[in-house]
């Protein structure tokens, strides 16, 4: 598709760090300014590229329209950077990665990239979805809820929200590298990082859906009936 006519809502899962597998969904999916594309955030860790990851963002909101939710990884960096136990928690889950792309301390990390992740939006609505990296409680107002809700809330726990938007979440890796479907919900976190793992970005509009792989040329194109 080199001439894109026709406006794409395009939801990129968890991408963790792996830039190849970024680079190759970006041309596997050829990505045109007319598109609206949602980044569910974890841009960080477990990958060996954050810090290119968070840049390639930068220069792509220069031709693209990105929109960028924040992750829990991005929160537990952000609290890392505060708290001794925070960052000792944050290594745990996958920050040392992090730390190795800047090439630098957490305290010698450039302020546009902490700028970044302030910008970062807990949530973003349509007429039809409600876009979070996590979940979402039931019978709060997207608007009200706090960020341990829309951040870490898992898709097993996923109950229909009271707007009855369809809830198009990452944050939870499905165990089948595959989007899974709700009544109410979809999760595109495919694991990315994991060696059989896939990043997914998928078209809410048309179900679409592209996935490429962060260890090798693999990937792949299939079609969601959405709920």
């Amino acid at each position: 598709m080199s001439q894109n006519a026709t406006h794409r809502t395009l939801v990129v899962g968890d991408i963790h760090g792996c830039l190849d597998a970024l680079l190759a969904l970006e041309k596997y999916v050829d990505f045109q300014p007319e598109d609206e594309i949602i980044l569910l955030g974890d841009y960080i860790d477990r990958g060996m590229h954050s810090k290119q990851v968070i840049d390639w963002i930068f220069e792509r909101n220069e031709t693209l329209n990105i929109r960028t939710l924040i992750g829990n990884h991005e929160v537990m960096m952000e609290n890392a950077s505060t708290n001794f136990d925070d960052y000792l928690f944050w290594v745990m889950n996958g920050g040392n990665p992090t730390i190795q792309s800047f090439d630098a301390e957490l305290e010698d990390i450039e302020q546009k990239y902490w700028d970044f992740f302030d910008r970062c939006e807990l949530s973003y609505e349509t007429d039809k979805f409600i876009f979070v990296h996590g979940g979402a409680l039931p019978d709060v107002p997207i608007i009200k809820q706090k960020i341990d809700s829309l951040c870490w809330i898992r898709f097993r726990d996923l109950k229909a929200h009271e707007s009855r938007k369809i809830i198009v979440c990452g944050h939870t890796p499905q165990p089948k590298f595959q989007p899974t479907v709700k009544p109410h919900a979809v999760c595109i976190d495919t694991h990315v990082y994991n060696v059989n793992g896939f990043l997914t970005c998928l078209d809410v509009n048309s179900g679409d859906y592209w996935q490429t792989s962060n260890f090798s040329e693999n990937k792949r194109q299939a079609n969601l009936i959405m709920p």
